[in-house]
């Protein structure tokens, strides 16, 4: 990860340099922020992932007496370094003041109102307004002071959070490397000046405010509680630096979509939806292995343990599920004595169709517990858990081996995939498979399907990284074969390393194919990520077009990608009206982040768009097809490109 520090020569600078001396750290002669041409042709030249903003003048006096440099610095040289941070994707960690309160109470919130207490924390909110407009900050609003205590005084009657820098330096550090965005107290805890100088300095003398002609705030002291959850876990978001195939440590971050809420975390009002907590969206490549990950790990219970969507709504999935056991029943030779588990099964849409078709056990696994009813219902044998290690050797105890474990849909999902693969070799038989379902990586980059990234897919497999998995742990890849499903999906079979199962050839096709493709470079990867960018302005300036010209634009299906699409292309409901839905769990609901409302499919009827967005674009034949019964408008196909569909005859928007 490289990070550019601004300010490296100033106290907190120097400090920072301690902890990680790779920093960039260019001197204001080499590199002046208020030099916006300066500014740009250096980032461009040194591309960092993270620049943290220290650079400030500080002395409240002189600011005072010649505002005209902390203008420039604090004002217009922060609004310059968020201009840049804008236009390279660049999270923007900026060094804010305690002052910015008003500092009469003490105790603040970082949501708790602001008026700053003299013109130096003036001039720094007027930097804070500006680097808010970078999707990816952090503002940190925080004090410190050198390692020792200069004056021979102190207050012992002004109450304060500040600390040493020594002490400070490493909580910056480590929230500049964080997930955590948005705005963040820093601190250690509630003193008076009086104490804190007293801790390294033995001879200072106490006094009262009053005493003195000094002005300064009586109690600017904040309040941590947003960081000490983070530190102790209560914080729903780690960041990801490890390659989890692999180990590496070389990830290198190639697309940023902004900061993004949980896709499926649905609302009951508007500004509940709104107000979402946000993450980073950004995709990281692996040197070493090529796998394509996420930068941050989002608690799987805050996701899965409640989950809205519905396979048995999805009539195309339903549909790849029959095919699906036809296949498979046939190639396995699997029998009424056979024995199947579908890891993260959802209402068991899969399950059905091979209980109907061949009659064998089933066994659905599932952490959501809604879903599980509905499965249960439906007289499939569930359990409610997380597939691991721990539960595998107790389904081995409770069932015995199994002939065939699925998985569709969800390994993209699994931070530790190696638990996974092994989990699934605890109960396979001698000669079982592991058949797995995802979209497949160079589907992704080809058909830009980038709003496929949001936080329940934390990798995006290609065959070469999962091989090396394979290799890791016991296991072989026999077979690879591309599903006509959800955009472009491949369906790879696992056995046992040992098992005597044929290897077919179009293993070493796929993997061949990858690297021919330059899916093994991470300038591949780079290239594509400008165009996703294209294609996300183009979506949001056409559909804000429509609407400038008259026009009501809705959309249809209240889908996880649909989301990534929606937020990344600022779209809200001054755009979109509504989104239909079919899914009952979804209806009555607002939209994360956007807080557009999701309303039954017969608003359609009642308050017909021109213009219909099909947001789950993937299954856009079969949705037509059915909405054409209701709906007599024309339809918006946002990826690949933007498209208009009336009639059935596809033409382009200019």
């Amino acid at each position: 990860m490289q990070i550019l520090l601004l300010g490296g020569n100033g106290i907190l600078g120097n400090e920072l340099k301690k902890l990680n001396p790779s920093f960039l750290s260019p001197k204001r002669v080499e590199l002046d922020i208020t030099d916006y041409n300066k500014l740009k042709s250096y980032v461009e030249a040194h591309k960092p992932d993270i620049i943290i903003n220290a650079a400030a003048e500080t002395d409240n006096r002189q600011v005072e007496k010649l505002p005209e440099s902390a203008i420039k610095t604090n004002i217009i040289g922060a609004a310059n370094v968020a201009l840049v941070c804008n236009e390279y994707g660049i999270r923007l960690v900026y060094i804010s003041t305690d002052y910015i309160y008003k500092g009469d109470k003490g105790n603040y919130k970082e949501t708790d109102e602001i008026l700053p207490f003299n013109l130096y924390s003036w001039t720094k909110l007027g930097g804070e307004c500006s680097t808010v407009s970078v999707k990816n900050h952090l503002i940190i609003r925080t004090s410190f002071g050198k390692n020792e205590f200069d004056y021979k005084e102190a207050f012992i009657d002004k109450w304060t959070s500040k600390d040493y820098v020594d002490r400070i330096a490493p909580l910056i550090y480590e929230a500049a490397i964080s997930p955590v965005t948005g705005v963040l107290n820093l601190g250690t805890e509630r003193k008076t000046l009086y104490q804190h100088a007293k801790e390294r300095k033995d001879s200072v003398v106490g006094v009262k405010i009053e005493d003195t002609n000094y002005a300064t705030p009586y109690d600017t002291s904040l309040n941590l509680q947003r960081w000490i959850n983070y530190k102790s876990n209560k914080s729903i978001a780690k960041p990801h630096e490890e390659c989890r195939v692999c180990g590496s440590k070389k990830l290198t971050k190639y697309l940023d979509l902004g900061l993004m809420p949980l896709a499926n975390n649905l609302e009951f009002t508007a500004t509940r939806a709104k107000e979402k907590e946000r993450f980073p969206l950004q995709v990281m490549f692996c040197e070493d292995c090529a796998l394509s990950q996420l930068s941050v790990v989002i608690d799987p219970e805050k996701m899965f343990s409640y989950y809205t969507y519905r396979s048995s709504v999805n009539g195309g999935y339903v549909k790849h599920c029959k095919e699906m056991a036809n296949q498979l029943k046939d190639k396995l030779k699997l029998n009424a004595d056979s024995f199947m588990i579908d890891v993260a099964g959802n209402d068991g849409a899969l399950l059905r169709q091979f209980k109907d078709t061949i009659g064998l056990k089933v066994l659905n696994v599932d952490p959501a517990t809604n879903l599980v009813a509905i499965a249960e219902s439906f007289g499939i044998e569930s359990v409610a858990d997380f597939w691991g290690t721990d539960l595998a050797q107790g389904i081995l105890k409770s069932h015995g081996k199994a002939d065939l474990i699925t998985a569709t849909n969800v390994f993209a999902h699994v931070d530790n995939v190696k638990d996974f693969i092994l989990s699934a070799k605890v109960l396979l038989k001698e000669k079982g498979v592991l058949a797995l379902e995802f979209p497949y990586l160079v589907d992704f980059i080809e058909n830009f399907e980038f709003d496929t990234v949001y936080f329940e897919h934390l990798s995006y497999f290609s065959v070469r990284p999962l091989q090396k998995l394979c290799e890791i742990t016991g296991m072989k890849i026999v077979s690879v074969e591309k599903q006509n499903i959800h955009g472009g999906t491949v369906r790879v079979s696992i056995a046992h390393k040992d098992s005597g199962v044929e290897v077919e050839k179009s293993v070493e096709e796929f993997v061949s194919h990858e690297l021919q493709l330059g899916y093994g470079k991470i300038e591949k990867y780079a290239a594509w990520a400008k165009s996703v960018k294209s294609v996300i302005n183009d979506f949001s300036l056409k559909v804000l077009e429509l609407k400038k010209k008259g026009f009501k634009v809705a959309a249809f299906a209240a889908s996880a990608k649909g989301n990534t699409l929606l937020n990344s292309a600022s779209m809200n409901t001054d755009i979109i009206s509504y989104i239909a839905d079919e899914t009952p769990e979804k209806i009555g609901k607002y939209s994360p982040g956007t807080g557009i409302p999701i309303v039954n499919k017969q608003q359609l009827v009642k308050d017909t768009p021109d213009y219909l967005v099909i947001l789950s674009w993937n299954f856009k034949d079969e949705i037509i097809e059915k909405l054409n019964k209701i709906y007599k408008g024309k339809y918006i196909i946002p990826i690949p490109e933007f498209t208009v569909i009336e009639n059935q005859v596809s033409q382009g928007v200019k």
